[in-house]
């Protein structure tokens, strides 16, 4: 049994660079969206 399955579709490289920037922007909106969660927790409890 191999390791890496041949039945996969072979992909040109722009698509997969676009899936992979796709990811990335969906990790970035997470991440902001934590600090501004932990930004306006901050900011009540000051209050």
């Amino acid at each position: 049994m191999s390791a890496m399955s041949d039945d996969r579709k072979p992909e040109t490289r722009e698509q997969f660079y676009a899936r992979k920037r796709g990811k990335n922007l969906a990790i970035l909106a997470c991440i902001i969206a934590f600090f501004v969660l932990f930004y306006v927790i901050t900011i009540l409890k000051m209050s």
